[in-house]
């Protein structure tokens, strides 16, 4: 079906300048459900976990946002100072604003969850640096996607790619905390 694109090795460099493999262009800018202009590796510091979701899918989407509250609760429960980033896959339907929604319905705290979009262009790039993939459905959304999760660690390097999963929360939770030396390096 789908296929990360991207080497581990390429991956890391691009997500660091946040900008694909081939430009030497400004870093992309996403924005956060506070309006926020960001970058990647503004991030850097933090372990960070990153996923990609649409507001509209009635599908996994749902799902995988359920797990990363239970993992954000789990982190916060334990004080592991990490944080979580969900981009949008469908910038087309989903701005700032819909983010920003969607953040509210799962209680995400910015300060550890961060919901994203940004200009279709810039979300269209970033998606495309991870390998990220997504076909409209029939209801013209982007509700045919890949659903994996990237594990960094506070210096932005790739750690780990997992599936999302009917376990992901706790699935992270316990890689954080099998890793967290590892994460913090």
């Amino acid at each position: 079906m789908f296929q990360i694109k991207a080497s581990a090795t390429v991956l890391l460099a691009a997500i660091l300048a946040l900008a694909p493999p081939a430009r030497a262009a400004q870093p992309l800018q996403l924005i956060d459900q506070n309006g926020h202009a960001f970058t990647l590796a503004s991030l850097q510091g933090k372990p960070l976990i990153v996923t990609f979701v649409a507001a509209h899918c009635t599908d996994a989407c749902p799902l995988i946002n359920a797990q990363f509250q239970q993992a954000d609760q789990l982190f916060a429960q334990r004080h592991l100072a990490v944080r979580l980033l969900t981009v949008t896959l469908d910038p087309e339907h989903d701005p700032p604003a819909v983010m920003r929604d969607l953040a509210r319905r799962f209680n995400a705290n910015p300060k550890r969850w961060m919901f994203a979009s940004g200009s279709v262009k810039n979300v269209h790039a970033v998606m495309n640096v991870f390998g990220v993939q997504a076909e409209r459905g029939r209801s013209g959304y982007a509700d045919v996607h890949t659903t994996f999760v990237y594990l960094f660690d506070k210096r932005g390097r790739l750690n780990k790619t997992i599936l999302a999963s009917t376990i992901l929360g706790a699935q992270l939770a316990d890689e954080v905390r099998t890793q967290w030396r590892k994460l913090e390096q």
